[in-house]
């Protein structure tokens, strides 16, 4: 699908990768109506764009209340017209221990990350099908394909939105409306944060890993919104891991335990010695 002109609606779009997403499709010509909580940030997107000569219109919303979302989705119908490309990128996460994690907090991440991609692809999705063409992107995370030791409440509402896009693309084959998901690794933004996720939590493997910028993200946006790729997982040592993982969950455990990496470079460099040196 091509991007000029489209109305496009993202989520999350205040900061992080849905305003990266949101700055990227309107420098490409899109029409991009922002969507997120703080009023300010969100003005400051929209002025971002505008400023730049681009489209953008800033509507508040909390996802997780599906009947804001409702409104919501009716003006944007009524001031703005049907949308063609939806990008689902809101997100909360808290990533502790399981018996650490508040109930408020594990309802809160699947309130934001599953039931808010939900609610906005219930109410756009019918106008989609009625014109044969739209595109729907959900951004998820590399927790939606494997699951941390930390991450039982945040993998548990990232596998649900992998699930749902799954499920969703599968259903729409055949007509014009296609379903994308999107898994990335650790992305720099404001989620990695001490208060969410404190590093003596987190398995070396993901803490020392390089982390993504927004930016990169929404070029495997774009791409899902120009070619019918129903699901990517990156980058490529995430996808690897993710199917490692998927072969065999032994694997994913000896890759998360802490001494692997060591051990690791220890036998590489004893291979090193014994057949250079010895």
């Amino acid at each position: 699908m091509k991007i000029r002109r489209k109305l496009v609606v993202i989520t999350g779009a205040s900061r992080g990768i849905g305003k990266a997403v949101a700055l990227n499709l309107a420098k490409k010509g899109a029409r991009v109506i922002l969507v997120a909580r703080d009023r300010d940030k969100l003005r400051e997107a929209a002025n971002e764009i505008m400023n730049r000569n681009g489209e953008a219109h800033a509507l508040i919303c909390d996802v997780a209340d599906g009947e804001m979302v409702r409104r919501i989705c009716r003006e944007i119908v009524k001031l703005y017209g049907n949308p063609d490309i939806l990008i689902n990128s809101a997100g909360f996460g808290v990533w502790k221990p399981f018996m650490d994690i508040t109930e408020e907090e594990h309802r809160q991440m699947m309130d934001v990350n599953y039931w808010g991609t939900y609610y906005f692809i219930r109410e756009l999705l019918p106008s989609m099908i009625e014109k044969k063409s739209g595109k729907i992107v959900n951004i998820s995370s590399g927790s939606g394909k494997f699951a941390l030791p930390v991450t039982s409440g945040y993998s548990a509402s990232k596998f649900a939105v992998v699930g749902l896009s799954e499920a969703l693309h599968r259903e729409l084959l055949g007509t014009g409306v296609g379903v994308s998901c999107l898994n990335p690794g650790s992305v720099k933004t404001d989620f990695w944060n001490e208060e969410r996720i404190p590093r003596k939590s987190i398995p070396p493997l993901v803490k020392y890993s390089p982390k993504l910028s927004p930016k990169a993200v929404t070029r495997w946006v774009s791409l899902c919104i120009w070619l019918p790729i129903p699901s990517l997982t990156f980058p490529f040592f995430v996808g690897i891991l993710a199917k490692l993982n998927a072969v065999w969950i032994r694997l994913g455990d000896l890759l998360l335990w802490k001494w692997f990496f060591p051990v690791l470079g220890m036998l590489l460099l004893i291979r090193l010695l014994t057949k250079y040196i010895l």
